[in-house]
């Protein structure tokens, strides 16, 4: 489970705050729709091994990336 929050468009980027799992502490994303690429991705301590939630995030802004939502929750099993 992902939890993206503030998400928004500027400058083209996409922006977010992304909470892995029970993780309180955000990770902040940047995206470039054109390369499909995010600018530095540090996930917190003890959350290294959520890669495949931040893949999961960069499916989503780019399938939405012309109606983003402010929050989106995705989940997956």
């Amino acid at each position: 489970m992902i939890q993206l929050k503030n998400i928004h468009k500027a400058a083209d980027r996409i922006f977010c705050d992304a909470f892995v799992e029970d993780c309180k502490t955000p990770v902040s994303l940047e995206l470039d729709p054109k390369t499909e690429e995010f600018r530095e991705v540090r996930l917190p301590d003890g959350y290294e091994w959520c890669k495949a939630h931040i893949r999961q995030a960069k499916w989503y802004l780019l399938s939405a990336k012309n109606d983003l939502p402010h929050e989106r929750l995705i989940m997956w099993c």
